[in-house]
């Protein structure tokens, strides 16, 4: 038996704090291309990066833009109900978007609340066969000191591994704390295994048989009450064993939501989705949405589900994430989405309580296992984590398969690390911006951010043919994993990296610089970007 082990990690779906934004009532103007710069990118790309000019923006130094990580970006409000900013248009004329309302709210949305984690942990049934087993909720989240001992990842778990080499454990990491994954060398025996389940004193929950990694990961309780760091201590130098880890858990942290009645969007106008649309909808571009559950009723999503896959396995309730980041993405009721024909794969791996969700490192595992062999051209992943060995492998083995894979940046702040998957080769990784271009607060900042999108008071479905406000990287990500499907039809033969590349070269800086670790290459531009790809003469880009 080939293994391979994977580490599992903490992740966050990428919703943020919204800010006042979405409760203003102006004209705003597009901002004339003025000049432009040559770079390479987080993905060795040459391109071009468009800035925006317009006397109402450019208050002195584009250096402000830089300042929405900061108090610049939440300004005071000094009442409710109607608000009124005025844009002044560009002196001379010049070229101006036409003015487009954004309705009076009855307040501010309400701030998020803290997570809880409860529910059951339910694998889904891989293939193959195996021991399924319902697992009662872990009763605490441990916060995990680094380890300094334990078997170590041997690139595939063909052999034993070296016995001196470290099991690694994120700092601050979340993970069930009743439970462990274990890789066995190639050739271990069921004898060998039963064995050791019985000798480490652990009740085998599950077995993950992932192909596309070359992988069998064995989920393991441990029965008798010792911590995870101890028992994956003591088993440094199991010459049994490939590579052990937690179970680590993902989170989304949703924002506060209030429903609103008869709202506008601003994201089609910034991001030029009419002119796009006449080029491109996405048509039948396949998109699968790793997430919550979603509400499939819904009206801006009728018709558009065209397959699902559910890692949870407990009962099922749509969810405002999930159903908020696909309609983003393929709204076509009273919403615009991003690619309005193109065609969603739920995959279900974050289940919830009222006000938390959550996802293992097995669910998401097997989530994107199922997701390899689905015919998905785009995968959505609005979440993020620490780095970890299995989902990079894993990653690594859907783009080589010329998936195009998209991911929130993270909104842990400007001095969080890399957040994961985003900042693995060959994601696009996505921040957000708001009305004003202004950096999401707390978005993560860093050299894997690729590129910025709208996601400040985003307007979206919600579960019950609701409508909500929301704001985070998360649902940046997904307008612009909308954005690669409408590039997808317009030229089926991309590549993953020839996606990237347009986004890239299409986008209008918006830092100081043509490119920086707060906003990437800038802005998107959905109908620069597929114009360029006009199908009688788009060329693949390619990455060197």
């Amino acid at each position: 038996m080939i293994a391979l082990a994977s580490i599992g990690l903490t992740a966050a779906l990428c919703f943020a704090e919204p800010s006042a934004a979405a409760w203003r009532h102006g004209a705003v103007y597009a901002r004339p291309h003025a000049s432009s710069s040559r770079h390479v990118s987080h993905f060795g790309i040459a391109r071009t990066n468009r800035s925006r000019t317009n006397s109402a923006y450019n208050r002195g130094t584009n250096t402000n833009r830089n300042a929405g990580a900061g108090p610049s970006h939440w300004r005071p409000l000094t009442g409710r109900g109607t608000r009124i900013v005025v844009v002044t248009p560009p002196s001379g004329g010049g070229n101006v978007r036409p003015p487009y309302p954004l309705p009076p709210g009855p307040g501010l949305p309400q701030r998020p609340r803290p997570p809880i984690f409860v529910g059951p942990i339910v694998l889904p049934p891989p293939s193959g066969g195996a021991i399924i087993v319902n697992a009662p909720p872990p009763q605490t989240i441990i916060n995990a000191p680094p380890l300094t001992s334990g078997p170590r990842l041997n690139g595939g778990g063909a052999g034993p591994a070296s016995p001196t080499g470290p099991t690694i454990v994120a700092a601050n990491a979340r993970f069930v704390p009743d439970e462990i994954l274990v890789t066995f060398v190639g050739g271990a025996s069921p004898a060998a295994i039963a064995n050791f389940t019985q000798s480490q004193r652990l009740a085998l929950l599950g077995v993950h048989r992932l192909p596309l990694i070359n992988a069998v990961i064995y989920q393991f309780r441990i029965t008798d009450g010792r911590a995870v760091p101890t028992v994956l201590g003591g088993l440094r130098g199991d010459a049994r064993l490939a590579a052990t880890q937690p179970n680590y858990l993902y989170f989304m942290t949703d924002s506060g939501r209030q429903t609103v009645v008869d709202p506008s969007q601003y994201v089609p106008t910034k991001l030029h989705l009419p002119q796009a649309h006449a080029l491109a909808t996405g048509r039948d571009i396949l998109i699968a949405v790793i997430d919550t559950a979603l509400d499939t009723e819904h009206r801006e999503l009728r018709g558009a589900i065209v397959g699902r896959f559910d890692a949870v396995k407990t009962e099922f309730h749509p969810l405002p994430h999930g159903t908020a980041m696909a309609g983003a993405i393929v709204a076509h009721g009273r919403l615009m989405g991003v690619a309005p024909s193109a065609r969603i794969l739920a995959v279900r791996a974050f289940d919830a309580s009222e006000a938390g969700t959550r996802a293992t490192t097995t669910r998401l595992l097997d989530s994107l296992q199922w997701t390899a062999t689905s015919g998905a051209r785009v995968v959505n992943m609005s979440f993020a984590g620490p780095d970890d060995p299995g989902l990079r492998a894993m990653i690594a083995s859907l783009h080589q398969k010329g998936l195009v894979l998209i991911a929130a940046a993270g909104n842990d702040g400007p001095q969080a690390p890399p957040a994961y998957p985003a900042a693995y080769p060959g994601v696009i990784a996505v921040t957000a911006t708001d009305m004003d271009d202004h950096l999401l607060r707390v978005a993560n900042h860093g050299s894997y951010v690729a590129v910025a999108a709208p996601g400040v008071d985003i307007f979206v479905a919600a579960p019950n043919s609701g409508y909500d406000f929301t704001s985070g990287t998360s649902i940046a990500c997904a307008h612009v994993s909308g954005l690669a499907a409408l590039l997808l039809e317009r030229n089926p033969r991309l590549t993953p990296d020839a996606v990237a590349a347009t986004l890239i070269h299409t986008a209008h800086r918006l830092g100081t610089q043509a490119r920086d670790d707060s906003f990437g290459a800038g802005l998107v531009d959905a109908y620069e970007a597929v114009l360029e790809q006009a199908p009688a003469v788009a060329q693949q880009r390619t990455v060197h």
